[in-house]
């Protein structure tokens, strides 16, 4: 009881003093200020901002004017203001593709990318030919005990599955819990095919369902390790109807029976042929740089980051899959964490904290945290002389003023230091210890900085052309900056620099898709040279970290499954059930090393 009037006691103290002080010691951009720039960085000029668009530079152009105007050091490339990296930035047919259905006796029937059939962004390049086998809907889920692969051999085949899942409209129907959704999901699909040795895959619309047309080329994806083709029930049918099968009849009777009918389709085969061509363009980190005032601390920096990119005219990203080609213009997401981080560094540009700071706009988030892994790997002030990160993603949906702030135990006495940030100011602090999530800041988690990450909530909005400026809350996003101020200047003016913790894992709450049971790793997001996933970081306590994984280890084997891509690593996991025991084979300075874990619950 008197910790607890004695710490009472120090934060009335505390919010008296920024009373009288904080609006003299905090000359922050108002309101309107705020969302004038979030107005422009998601106006139609800046077409959603993809990474490695015309939109996209743009945008990074209108940040790097602002640092310019209010006399920030350019920190980029060459004197710049930009940090150049590459990123995939499209997919596009190239020449030769082909699906081709061969029945004895006959003339080969073959279909050209047309409005029967196109390959989908994520298949391999190249051509294989094999007998056909129908595999229902291509799904190996072993805790419904159905498996549309069981007893047949598709090594070296042609497999032909359909979208969806068994009885898909039944609204009791297996596959409707969410931790059972994944297995209808098309990564399940090709995956699944691909661990079971098919030559290639063609998908077809299932005929319970309206549309029938091969799905458009779209996005990034990397390539999945399969050739894989969206085709029409017209290409269903003519791969089936020589054996005296049709897809609606297979369909039916899986459906009434929720039993598989996977079977060779005797006499036909196929010859799948898939050409792409991945385009690759530039894109940037902003940076701007303000010195230090204290001669015996410039050379130790606080970062100040959020990323500038958003989805641009949609992506496999966007949750509004009919609108996937509209632009995103990622109001909240994250034109707002850019504003604020433009309104942090017009504030300290007046006035400099002790130790210097760098203020940066990543690209590349939304691919996969590409700009601040390309920061922390070629770091324009060395990594050890960066005392603290503080990132803000998504801060300008406030609700009943509260403002999460995550990664709180990363660093001995950071909690406190925010907790006193927010006296005074109508904010509504949710605190959480962990420093990993899926935002820039884990980057500079995984290279061991503390970090404070800024989030003020999910809404209907989030990933949707409906992301507008309009819906932002000013006066919360001021509120917002107003507590990463206080944040930022506590971590440049005090004495020390905080102790990096790494906070024991605690296995986070099951999401509404499922990742599969817990096993305690962080992907290093960068791009990697060798197929693999590379570990930014092990949770410590872990299941991983009990088996021995380090950061840095390349995981290329989990569960039986091969490991080129963070997919299949994601697969793998969703494939097993918490207490399973599984191998784990990893790659560890040159040289293979496998060793056993054992998965646990997530809570």
């Amino acid at each position: 009881m008197l910790r607890r009037r004695g710490l009472s006691a120090v934060l009335a103290l505390a919010a008296a003093w920024w009373a009288v002080a904080g609006a003299a010691t905090e000359p922050l951009p108002d309101a309107a200020r705020l969302l004038g720039w979030v107005r422009e960085l998601s106006g139609p000029t800046m077409e959603g901002r993809a990474a490695g668009t015309p939109g996209a530079d743009r945008a990074a152009s209108y940040i790097a004017d602002h640092f310019r105007r209010i006399g920030l050091r350019p920190l980029g490339d060459g004197g710049t203001y930009f940090q150049r990296f590459r990123v995939l930035t499209g997919v596009r047919l190239g020449h030769g593709n082909l699906v081709e259905v061969s029945v004895p006796g006959r003339p080969p029937r073959g279909f050209a990318p047309s409005r029967d059939v196109l390959p989908f962004t994520f298949s391999d390049d190249g051509e294989a030919r094999g007998d056909l086998v129908f595999a229902g809907y291509g799904i190996t889920a072993p805790p419904l005990g159905y498996d549309d692969y069981a007893g047949v051999e598709v090594r070296g085949k042609v497999v032909l599955v359909m979208t969806g899942e068994p009885q898909e409209r039944n609204p009791h129907g297996p596959f409707r819990p969410a931790e059972h959704f994944h297995y209808t999901e098309l990564r399940h699909k090709v995956l699944n095919a691909r661990e079971h040795g098919a030559a290639a895959i063609a998908i077809v619309e299932n005929p319970g369902r309206s549309q029938d047309s091969p799905q458009p080329i779209r996005g990034t994806t990397p390539a999945w390790g399969l050739l894989a083709v969206s085709a029409t029930r017209a290409v269903a049918s003519a791969m089936l109807a020589p054996a005296g099968q049709s897809l609606a009849g297979l369909h039916a009777d899986i459906d009434r029976s929720l039993t598989p009918r996977s079977r060779p389709v005797p006499g036909v085969s196929a010859r799948v042929r898939v050409a792409l061509v991945r385009e690759q363009g530039e894109t940037a980190n902003v940076l701007g740089f303000l010195p230090g005032t204290d001669p015996a601390l410039r050379e130790e920096a606080v970062v100040i980051g959020a990323h500038y990119d958003h989805l641009g005219r949609g992506s496999p990203f966007s949750l509004a899959p009919a609108q996937a080609d509209e632009v995103h213009p990622g109001a909240d997401d994250n034109a707002s964490g850019t504003a604020a981080v433009m309104g942090l560094a017009e504030a300290f540009a007046r006035g400099g904290t002790r130790r210097s700071l760098v203020f940066a706009a990543f690209s590349g988030e939304e691919l996969g945290l590409l700009g601040s892994s390309h920061y922390v790997g070629h770091p324009p002030v060395p990594i050890e002389h960066t005392v603290a990160m503080v990132n803000l993603d998504s801060v300008g949906r406030m609700r009943d003023n509260q403002l999460y702030a995550m990664g709180v135990d990363t660093g001995q006495g950071l909690r406190a230091l925010v907790e006193q940030a927010a006296v005074g100011l109508e904010v509504k602090l949710l605190l959480r210890g962990d420093g990993v999530g899926p935002s820039d800041h884990t980057a500079f988690h995984n290279r061991e900085r503390p970090v404070v990450f800024f989030f003020t909530g999910t809404h209907p909005d989030y990933h949707r052309p409906s992301d507008t400026w309009d819906k932002v809350n000013a006066d919360g996003l001021r509120k917002v900056v107003a507590v990463a101020h206080r944040t930022v200047r506590a971590l440049a003016d005090r004495d020390d620099r905080l102790t990096f913790v790494r906070v024991p894992a605690a296995a986070p709450p099951v999401s509404g898709g499922g990742y599969g049971p817990f096993f305690g790793v962080v992907p290093d997001f960068a791009e990697q040279p060798a197929p693999g996933v590379r570990l930014g970081g092990v949770r410590t306590g872990s299941p991983a970290d009990r088996a021995g994984l380090r950061t840095g280890d390349m995981i290329v084997r989990f569960a039986g499954v091969t490991v080129r891509t963070l997919d299949d690593l994601t697969f793998a996991l969703r494939s097993r059930r918490p207490g399973d025991t599984i191998e784990v084979t990893y790659v560890r300075e040159g040289v293979e090393h496998t060793v056993q874990a054992t998965l646990e619950q997530r809570r």
